[in-house]
């Protein structure tokens, strides 16, 4: 491709056309929701229709793959690069925050001129260096974890009342003039999105707009919207095609329409027709639609829809992008973070004869381990099409669920929904040794950072004052405020880095400080009373610890501090605990509000 500048494009040699004008790009991804959750695919289900005229215009990847669950997916999409590679292989426990030297989606397109912006689910870390601010969105507005209600998430929050950070400002959401009834935080995000591209448009700006949406992801909601009688999950999909169906309409009326790059894409397998769903390696868990139009670029418009079969996965849309926009990548990209993933443009027009052969025999990892570290052959899927000139022959499916469970191979090209396992087949000898020697090389990658930790930082001046969530302690699931109205019980140490040497103060409370003036260490607040009696923290690293200390609370204070001095500069453990009376674990700090004195 011959570049002028920073991504301006002209012709292409392979017979379509890009605009000399640089595209915008917008990525759209609901959350939890696959082939079902749409008419295009299942006509009796959620009525899409804008969806589904959507689909009809677009270039459609049909066997385009994700990781089984959200912050895994995230991580994979947004560096080109596996997500047990970058440090995120769960959804909780701190296993789901990006490695800080990753080098993101947004970093790359800003560096080649772009403005950037992220609307509602980011879930791959709540404080410095993770936040969106943090890897390259200059314009954010986000809920913290990873859905509405989730521990880290503002008190309350539901898809139908929420309080929601806004460039970091807290905005109350409330019903918006968007031509949709009501308040949902769909709406909000959506009204967001466009702002932050009115925005540009007027600059004159390219814009890449990340909507990674956290519907419709449990628990559901009834929508203000919703027609009569259909469920609460059902009348979030339908506002989500809603919302979809106004950015389509803002596009056209703002003139932009034929000259954005708009993908349409979903997080992981939920409700599908293929064997699995969410957290499943089998094809349910990972095979999702995908439809790409940009009518200037070539790619779909109205009726030039067509479908595309090669083998895709997430890992390939930021390599995609790059080719196809003409981006130059970040300088000096050190070579622990190659890119993993292959541009898949050469398969977008209509000519076989320039599809790279490397391409053709790659073969894709995708599993979804949710443990502390990762663990060999647990719930694994290697993918491999096998092509015979310019038609795919097979496409295979090496699934393992556990280092105890015996191998499975599935050719998804006949038996789409992995019912019969040929893997003791004698004429499958040479794939299956294929498949299974690029898994190995794939753990090799995985393997050379396994035992680092993502380290959340306090003291930072980007983030002065930081919030510890028991959603990020190591060793401990609590992950939603249900669990902190319940007093769920546990501790975790969460791995930290000090930014500066120096006297830290530490506020160790079971309510978060937005209901404060409602609460107290021992209230009931929405839930149940604990009989908090003492709380104690320990801070460490190595052999050296440098403080362990409990201290006896006062029932009616909102916390319990400790001021603990001349802690180093450094990686360090932070680990936290309540106990009654008796001197038995009583709940759990859920919030922890650090500073640097």
């Amino acid at each position: 491709m011959k570049k002028f500048g920073i991504g301006i494009v002209f012709s292409f040699m392979v017979g379509w056309v890009f605009s000399q004008e640089r595209p915008n790009v917008i990525f759209v991804m609901p959350d939890d929701i696959s082939h079902k959750a749409f008419s295009y695919y299942n006509p009796n289900g959620p009525q899409t229709p804008n969806i589904d005229t959507f689909a009809k215009e677009s270039v459609r990847l049909t066997d385009f793959h994700v990781s089984p669950s959200c912050s895994p997916t995230r991580a994979a999409l947004l560096t080109g690069r596996p997500s047990d590679v970058v440090g995120v292989w769960h959804t909780i426990n701190g296993r789901n925050m990006m490695r800080a030297d990753e080098i993101t989606m947004a970093d790359i397109f800003k560096a080649n001129g772009y403005a950037t912006g992220l609307f509602f689910k980011w879930h791959l870390g709540d404080n410095y260096p993770f936040r969106p601010k943090d890897r390259g969105f200059e314009y954010v507005a986000w809920i913290k974890g990873g859905g509405t209600g989730q521990q880290p998430d503002y008190w309350g929050n539901t898809n139908n009342a929420a309080h929601i950070w806004v460039n970091d400002t807290l905005v109350e959401m409330t019903d918006e003039d968007d031509g949709i009834k009501g308040a949902f935080t769909t709406n909000f995000f959506m009204n967001r999105a466009m702002d932050f591209m009115d925005e540009y448009i007027k600059r004159e700006k390219p814009f890449f707009a990340y909507i990674p949406l956290g519907t419709a992801h449990a628990p559901h909601v009834m929508p203000p919207d919703a027609r009569d009688g259909v469920s609460a999950k059902t009348g979030t999909i339908e506002n989500i095609d809603k919302n979809f169906g106004r950015l389509l309409q803002f596009l056209d009326d703002r003139g932009i329409a034929d000259n954005t790059l708009l993908v349409f894409t979903t997080d992981n397998g939920g409700g599908t027709y293929l064997r699995g769903g969410k957290g499943s390696n089998y094809d349910g868990g990972t095979r999702v639609p995908c439809f790409i139009r940009w009518a200037d670029g070539g790619l779909g418009g109205d009726g030039k829809g067509r479908e595309i079969i090669p083998l895709t996965a997430h890992i390939d849309w930021l390599p995609t992008f790059m080719d196809v926009l003409g981006f130059n990548d970040v300088p000096d990209r050190p070579e622990k973070l190659k890119i993993r993933g292959r541009s898949f443009k050469p398969f977008l027009d209509d000519d076989p004869s320039n599809d790279p052969e490397d391409y053709k025999n790659r073969t894709v990892t995708i599993n979804d381990m949710w443990t502390e570290f990762p663990e060999k052959y647990k719930k694994l899927s290697v993918k491999k099409d096998i092509w015979k000139g310019d038609a795919i022959t097979h496409k295979w499916r090496l699934i393992r669920n556990s280092a105890d469970a015996d191998w499975e191979l599935y050719d998804v090209l006949v038996d789409e929904k992995q019912l019969k396992d040929v893997i003791h087949n004698p004429e499958n000898k040479d794939i299956i040794s294929d498949l299974k020697g690029a898994y190995e090389k794939w753990w090799q990658l995985v393997d050379e950072r396994s035992n680092e930790y993502t380290r959340i930082g306090i003291g930072h001046p980007e983030e002065p004052i930081t919030v510890l969530h028991a959603h990020d302690f190591h060793g401990t699931v609590i992950w939603h405020q249900d669990d902190v109205k319940k007093g769920a019980t546990g501790s975790g140490f969460i791995a930290v880095e000090f930014d500066k040497p120096g006297t830290y103060t530490f506020d160790l409370r079971r309510w978060p400080k937005e209901i404060e003036a409602e609460t107290t260490l021992t209230s009931s607040g929405s839930g149940k009373a604990l009989e908090i009696a003492s709380a104690r923290i320990k801070i460490w690293n190595g052999d050296k610890v440098y403080v362990d200390k409990t201290k006896n609370v006062a029932p009616n204070a909102d916390g319990v501090r400790f001021t603990v001095k001349e802690l180093p500069k450094g990686p360090a453990f932070v680990q936290t605990w309540f106990y009654n009376a008796a001197g038995k674990l009583e709940g759990a700090v859920y919030y922890n509000y650090v500073h640097l004195e």
